[in-house]
């Protein structure tokens, strides 16, 4: 098979380059086309132009923007994305643009100079390394084992929900993209979770957190597990709202919970809301916000009771 050679004006007669260069600004331009077009259509066409202008190969891989694609499709985080999932680094989008521009203008110099196509991520690894230098120190992980690093650093084994250890992290950047609106912390207990478990055996306790996950995954993306059967939502949501929806989880929770072991009875949840920036400015003082009001419904039932 015949290699493809482009022969630049600028070159001098009988130089010929193996491999043809992209051309940079029409490609930015194509780029921005293709996020306007996954705004109004669907999402998967994104995905895999996004994938072709990326690496400029012939691959089969259907997940470079990852599980996030959606909001970078609705934020217009599109480059900012790209750079991120290459090197960790993160950047504001303005200049995500310019140092995506410069990786390909890289990418092409190195593909002349060695007479082959080199790889827009081998390209990438160059520029960051001895051209722009941020990264000082790389270690080579295969994707798919980096994810599932990843994966089980963020999220619960169990619930499959996130860990407490990363809230600090999607709280920070949920206050960063909310623009000035508000941030609900709602924090869950799960009544009577110790004699359900005793009761109906480990097994069953464990079947019952999750299922109590399942159901709060219905109604926000963000669920942590904050300890054993405590569990916390954040959400761009007033605090009105918030107690709304989690009065709806309460309800569906009674329902899930009682037909899983067909129980007599079935568990609930008290919680407690708190919302950024009227009840705190960082997430410990919103979680002791939404803790304090969790804490005074029980004392309030327990009153009734007697």
């Amino acid at each position: 098979m015949k290699r493809k050679c482009f022969i630049p004006a600028c070159l001098p007669a009988g130089r010929r380059l193996w491999w043809s260069p992209p051309v940079v600004a029409p490609a930015v331009r194509r780029a921005e086309g293709i996020l306007k077009m996954a705004k109004k259509q669907n999402i998967e066409g994104f995905e895999e132009e996004a994938l072709e202008i990326l690496s400029d190969e012939n691959s089969d891989e259907k997940k470079l923007l990852g599980p996030e694609l959606d909001a970078i499709a609705r934020e217009e985080k599109f480059f900012s994305h790209i750079i991120h999932y290459l090197t960790g680094l993160r950047t504001k989008e303005e200049e995500a643009r310019t140092l995506w521009s410069a990786i390909l203008e890289h990418k092409y110099l190195m593909s002349e100079k060695l007479a082959r196509n080199v790889g827009f991520r081998v390209a990438a690894l160059d520029y960051f390394l001895n051209i722009d230098k941020r990264l000082k120190r790389v270690n080579f992980v295969e994707i798919n084992k980096m994810k599932k690093i990843w994966f089980d650093a963020s999220y619960d084994s169990l619930t499959r929900v996130l860990r407490k250890s990363v809230m600090d992290y999607w709280f920070n950047r949920m206050k960063d993209e909310a623009g000035g609106k508000n941030i609900a912390v709602i924090f869950f207990d799960v009544d009577g979770f110790k004699k359900y478990n005793d009761r109906l055996g480990h097994l069953a306790g464990d079947a019952a957190l999750y299922e109590i996950a399942r159901v709060m995954r219905k109604f926000s993306e963000k669920v942590f597990r904050f300890g054993g059967d405590e569990f916390v939502i954040m959400a761009q949501m007033e605090l009105e709202a918030a107690r709304e929806v989690a009065g709806k989880i309460n309800k569906k929770i009674r329902a899930s919970t009682q037909a899983l072991e067909k129980a007599e009875s079935s568990l609930c949840v008290t919680f407690g809301a708190a919302v950024y920036p009227a009840d705190g400015a960082s997430l410990k003082e919103l979680l002791a916000a939404a803790d304090k009001r969790l804490y005074e419904k029980k004392n309030e039932r327990g009153k009734a009771a007697k």
